[in-house]
């Protein structure tokens, strides 16, 4: 069996393992985005997240409500009675016991603080959760270019292979005709066996990233749609200054709207810890029912009602509260800190995908040309060749250039997608609606 039937074989069994058994499975980026909202795992959890800081603004609000408190209890009872004489009497009686009370805190600074500092919380939990949202589209649209990309280096490493395949059945001939030489044939034979080694690890990389696909959809894509050139719409940021992308950064990056809620939320935990050190007052009310509650008032009926204002301030806990407000204190800081760390990260990724997504639109068409270039070259290579005027060597090369010269190619235009959509997420404009974009610059599904 040739090495070239081995390969086929390699890539029909690698095909027939992972397809779907009654149906080919075909994805386009839209339906594979609808597929991850429900299935991604990392945007699940980050809702779920969501939900739990909603409920704390609840407790903390429970903290300024009034307080209800019932209690209720009834038993029989037998007591033994010995007088001075020594004689011994016996009662047997029945005791009922219940009670209501109400609180109402009136003054309360620290509970006050933390029910602000709930609010904060969900809010900068509704901010991650949208960043989340807006990662999930960045995660997805560079695992289905990543998918896109393998499957385009497969197609032009079965191109090289047969190509080299070609150049090996010319260097036979010629040597059979008189014309060429046995290191010509070792040469294109050697290009030929590590066309064919490259091939097949190529058929690894199309399963990896498919696999990585599924991973946030939860379906496996036998088909990918694939881009289109001609569709692809190459124009610069718009706003074209970097400066303008960075404005819009610090009013809608939702990363930095987060930290900005870590420094209300160590404010608000600040301000809770200080406010330890204030009074309380309560409004206290209730009843108490009571019926032979004890061997002393057995027979005996209390009905008591009560109205009361409370009022608790600690003295002295040990250096415990002033610890907890220098502890507060600095975490504060560490939150500001922190915010300015985020908001230079920002910015530099801004400036980054900015020139990226300028690059790559150069690079795009820099290799467009030198794609023609290399084709060109290596028609009038195989010509020279044919003519004696150029090696084996000479050939073998120019299609190693027209490869890579493709390969870089379709690698760019994926770079400029990923980074065009990295500078909008980045800047916070990036919406779901982008997805729809990059998804007009693909083939249809075949139906």
């Amino acid at each position: 069996m040739s090495m070239i039937k081995l390969l086929r074989r390699l890539i029909v069994v690698a095909v027939l393992f992972t397809a779907h058994p009654l149906y080919a499975v075909q994805v386009d980026l839209v339906s594979a985005y609808q597929k991850a909202l429900e299935y991604d795992a990392r945007l699940g959890a980050a809702k779920a997240d969501h939900l739990i800081n909603k409920e704390e603004v609840g407790k903390a609000r429970s903290q300024l409500r009034p307080s209800v408190r019932v209690n209720a209890s009834r038993g029989r009872n037998a007591t033994q009675y010995t007088n001075i004489t020594g004689k011994t009497s016996s009662s047997y009686y029945n005791s009922v016991n219940y009670g209501v009370s109400v609180r109402q805190p009136l003054f309360n600074l620290s509970s006050l603080a933390g029910y602000k500092q709930a609010k904060a919380a969900v809010i900068k939990s509704d901010a991650e959760l949208q960043n989340e949202q807006l990662n999930l589209i960045i995660r997805l649209t560079e695992a289905y270019c990543n998918a896109l990309y393998a499957e385009d280096n497969l197609d032009f490493s079965l191109v090289h292979t047969k190509a080299a395949q070609e150049q090996l059945n010319q260097a036979k001939r010629r040597f059979d005709n008189g014309f060429g030489t046995i290191t010509e044939i070792n040469e294109a034979q050697a290009s030929y066996d590590m066309a064919l080694a490259e091939s097949v690890e190529i058929v690894n990389s199309v399963e990896y990233n498919r696999r990585e696909l599924e991973n946030l959809t939860g379906v496996y894509p036998d088909e990918l749609c694939k881009l289109v050139p001609e569709k692809l719409i190459l124009v610069r940021p718009d706003p074209l200054s970097v400066d303008s992308w960075i404005e819009l950064a610090h009013s809608r990056n939702h990363a930095l709207a987060s930290a900005h809620q870590d420094i209300q939320i160590a404010k608000r935990e600040l301000q809770k810890q200080r406010a330890s050190r204030y009074p309380t007052i309560d409004l206290v009310g209730g009843r108490n029912y009571s019926e032979s509650e004890n061997n002393y008032s057995i027979g005996a009926i209390y009905d008591t009602y009560s109205v009361s204002v409370q009022l608790s301030m600690p003295m002295y806990s040990g250096g415990f509260a002033s610890a907890s407000i220098r502890q507060a204190h600095a975490k504060w800081l560490k939150a500001g800190e922190q915010f300015n760390g985020k908001e230079r990260a920002v910015e530099s990724d801004i400036r980054k995908y900015y020139n990226n997504v300028i690059t790559s639109i150069a690079q795009i068409h820099a290799y467009e040309q030198a794609v023609k270039s290399q084709d060109i070259a290596l028609t009038g290579t195989k010509k020279g060749f044919l003519a004696g005027l150029r090696s084996n060597v000479d050939v073998l090369e120019a299609q190693r250039k027209l490869l890579s010269s493709r390969r870089d190619l379709a690698k760019s235009r994926y770079q400029y997608i990923i980074n065009r959509m990295m500078l909008k997420q980045s800047s916070g404009t990036l919406v779901p609606g982008d997805i729809e974009e990059v998804n007009g610059w693909l083939g249809a599904l075949k139906k």
